[in-house]
């Protein structure tokens, strides 16, 4: 519950007994007419007899419960509440004997004449020990609420520190990877050296950019998929047969930035690049509700390095707290090929 909810609350309930109070009020105050007078007299009794609710209600929630229950001192905390009682006795007698009869004619009891200390001290616990017991109540509540709010600030705060460090990951890794491309082209292809160093440029761009923003236009992140893919082709001096298949209409919907490069990547790293039969096959169909996204690649079985770095399972952690139960992944990971299945609803 926010903090003004709360103030709130505590202000409506205060009104509303307020002025439960005051329908009978006008009931059992001796008035031959509503005059100004009259009214000003019961809206001010009714008032001042709401002072003892509120003192007892607000000492026992804004400071022994706090300082005392929470501390488990609970023999001293009933102590305090009788305290607390005794000491409003005596001005509960000057107000109900001495104020409100003389000031106002207003008598509350019967037994006026007979009122004293000790009959005030047992007619104020028998008339407000419910707000004490409320007031505990409350006091959990708020403070169910507050650790509440605490765990989901805090879970907030690791969630935004692990996707700064996953992509901490991302974007050496694929530097890496472009900069051993150029390596080998700027020898064996001088002539598409300037082309490549073009892309590494705009797919720097990208990462250091847009990837600091939690959400990238979908344009966008096809751009940076393009240019990938067209590096590593560069690369692979045209040894490479990737098709890349786009649906849909791009318009303004946003996704995370280098959401999808791993499962790419994956498909270059452990896949057959060099079968024009079986080329790598990266589809995307975009939907104004969703993203459907697949890639399929033939598995190279002469591939000695097995192992899968952050790959997929920095991705799928990535999905997991970006978007929680708004995607749809599916891994198949069969004897010759390897298909990821993404389905993806736009925030």
């Amino acid at each position: 519950m926010k903090k003004s909810h709360f103030v709130y609350f505590h202000i409506g309930y205060w009104i509303i007994l307020w002025l439960k109070e005051l329908l009978f009020g006008f009931q059992t105050y001796n008035i031959d007419e509503l005059t100004f007078s009259s009214v000003a007299s019961v809206l001010t009794v009714k008032l001042i007899i709401l002072i003892f609710p509120l003192c007892i209600f607000y000492t026992n929630f804004l400071l022994l419960v706090p300082k005392l229950v929470k501390a488990k001192r609970i023999f001293l905390y009933i102590l305090s509440v009788f305290a607390l009682f005794l000491i409003l006795a005596p001005v509960h007698h000057y107000v109900y004997a001495i104020i409100l009869p003389q000031k106002f004619g207003w008598y509350s009891y019967a037994y006026l004449d007979k009122l004293n200390f000790w009959l005030s001290f047992q007619t104020l616990i028998f008339e407000n020990y419910v707000y004490v017991f409320f007031s505990l109540a409350i006091s959990y509540v708020n403070a169910f609420f507050e650790t509440q709010q605490k765990q989901e600030a805090l879970e907030k705060e690791q969630a935004i520190t692990e996707l700064a460090y996953l992509k901490s990951q991302i974007n050496p890794h694929f530097l890496f990877n472009t900069l051993n491309d150029i390596y080998a082209l700027t020898y064996q292809q001088a002539k598409e050296a300037t082309e490549a160093v073009l892309k590494l440029s705009a797919l720097l761009r990208y990462m250091l950019k847009e990837s600091n923003d939690k959400f990238a236009l979908i344009g966008k992140e096809i751009d940076y998929l393009k240019n990938v893919i067209e590096l590593f082709e560069i690369g692979q001096k045209g040894n490479a047969f990737i098709h890349l298949e786009i649906k849909g209409s791009v318009d303004q919907q946003q996704i995370a930035p280098l959401i999808l490069i791993n499962f790419v990547e994956n498909a270059f790293k452990h896949g057959v690049i060099n079968d024009p039969e079986n080329p790598i096959q990266i589809m995307m169909s975009i939907t104004a509700d969703h993203l459907d996204f697949k890639v399929l690649n033939k598995k190279n079985h002469d591939q000695k390095d097995q192992t899968g770095g952050i790959g997929l399972t920095n991705v799928q952690r990535r999905l997991a707290l970006i978007y929680p139960e708004k995607y749809q992944l599916q891994i198949m990971d069969e004897n010759d090929t390897f298909t990821v299945t993404l389905k993806l609803n736009w925030t």
